[in-house]
């Protein structure tokens, strides 16, 4: 009998084993369909030197479209119908072009007021002048992805078209561009000047990802955006992926799940992104991946019906790793724009820099650590000013503690001292 019951026992567990190792080599054979995929695809984009088709830009920026992406914010969406009629009535052949990319932002004032809206278009549009964007096949995305990723200077930037089309208020128009030129050009601290000044929403839309999603998730997939705020000390996103039905948003939802542990680990693993505990104590030695891996963990990744939704905040940390991250990019841009517009190679592009401390790779401005650009090596911030507050209070607080325990030595070596011996008279006889 007791064999029996044992036998049966062993039976329900090798049952549940082989159930176990199916379930997780069905995700596991997902999840490398979708990264082999997406890898595979993004390579013949790359190769090819195609570039997104896009959506045209008069149904990107209508009026119903805008609602449908920001139907909950309505002072934001009659800004941007204001900015778009503005652009559309300045230049008609913008109604030619197409969009692959469509980033919006905003600030608020103290009364909560929506100002400076704008709207960056980035796609195909009727000018003969334009140039693609893209990273140089000697930058640091260079060293980072595969390398047959990258032929003759082509980048992930080729895919989304050769312009960017700006659309904001027209007392605006030349401080949006003085930005959009630091940015590609690798000029962070304009943008961070901005975040501290006033906090920076954002919102990022692929109006149509199928052309980039990999092909296990190209019909699972209708639209793809990323919501954000970034202060000076804190930010938030948002991301959402939208799609056509419950089961297909289930599908999106696992493979998501599974990529962001992926993720996780990679800048764990990959890029030494934990604090290492070493004979002499701990040490932090790639910060930027310890925030990522971190950034990664805390997500929260839930299904509602058709959305898939990620959310997560961070600390001003964090925000300077997304920053510094913005600005490689923007280096990498610049190098290969040198190229293109002057006709610079990329060693005399870097001889310009010679100067620059870090041999210029970076910008001019570029601190390493996590206090830049935002901190106490870059602009100050609410946080860091109180930081900084605190670290001076404590050190006064330990040279007055130090004052008071050394007084308190001297005072009681005085009092351990035996009294001096007083003569007394001599008694007569």
């Amino acid at each position: 009998m007791m064999r029996k019951i044992l036998l049966r026992s062993l039976m329900v567990c090798l049952l549940v084993a082989l159930c176990a190792g199916a379930y997780m080599g069905w995700r596991s054979l997902g999840i490398f369909q979708t990264a082999y995929g997406g890898f595979q695809h993004l390579r013949y984009l790359l190769e090819s030197g195609e570039t997104l088709e896009g959506v045209p830009v008069d149904d990107v920026l209508s009026d119903n479209y805008l609602l449908s992406l920001f139907g909950d914010n309505p002072e934001l969406v009659e800004r941007l119908k204001t900015v778009v009629d503005l652009g559309m009535a300045t230049d008609a052949n913008l109604k030619l072009g197409n969009v692959s990319v469509m980033i919006v932002t905003y600030r608020k004032g103290e009364d909560n007021k929506i100002f400076d809206a704008a709207i960056y278009a980035v796609g195909g549009f009727p000018d003969p002048k334009s140039k693609r964007l893209g990273f140089h096949s000697t930058g640091y995305f260079r060293e980072e992805v595969d390398s047959d990723l990258w032929i003759s200077g082509n980048s992930l930037m080729n895919l989304f078209g050769r312009d960017i089309i700006v659309f904001c208020e027209q007392d605006k128009a030349e401080a949006h561009m003085a930005l959009l030129y630091d940015m590609l050009n690798g000029g962070i601290l304009p943008l961070a000047q901005r975040i501290v000044e006033a906090p920076v929403h954002y919102a990022i839309v692929f109006p149509d990802p199928k052309e980039l999603a990999p092909p296990n998730l190209r019909n699972s997939l209708q639209t793809v955006i990323i919501k954000g705020e970034m202060t000076a000390d804190t930010g938030k996103t948002e991301l959402m992926l939208v799609s056509p039905s419950a089961v297909a948003a289930y599908q999106v939802f696992t493979i998501t799940k599974d990529l962001r542990k992926l993720a996780s680990i990679t800048f764990h693993d990959k890029f030494s992104g934990y604090v290492k505990e070493m004979s002499w104590g701990k040490m932090n030695d790639v910060w930027w991946a310890v925030e990522y891996s971190q950034l990664l963990d805390s997500m929260q990744l839930l299904q509602d019906q058709v959305l898939v939704v990620a959310k997560t905040e961070y600390d001003r940390t964090k925000n300077n790793a997304i920053l510094k991250t913005v600005e490689r990019a923007g280096r990498d841009i610049a190098m290969q724009k040198s190229f293109l517009l002057a006709g610079d190679l990329p060693w005399e592009f870097a001889y310009r820099d010679k100067d620059n401390p870090s041999g210029g790779y970076w910008s001019q401005e570029h601190r390493w650590g996590s206090e830049w650009p935002l901190g106490e090596e870059g602009i100050q911030t609410p946080g860091s000013i109180a930081a900084a507050a605190e670290r001076e209070r404590l050190r006064i607080q330990a040279e007055q503690e130090a004052a008071r325990a050394a007084e308190l030595k001297r005072t009681g070596a005085e009092n351990a001292q035996p009294p001096a011996a007083t003569p007394t008279p001599a008694q007569s006889i």
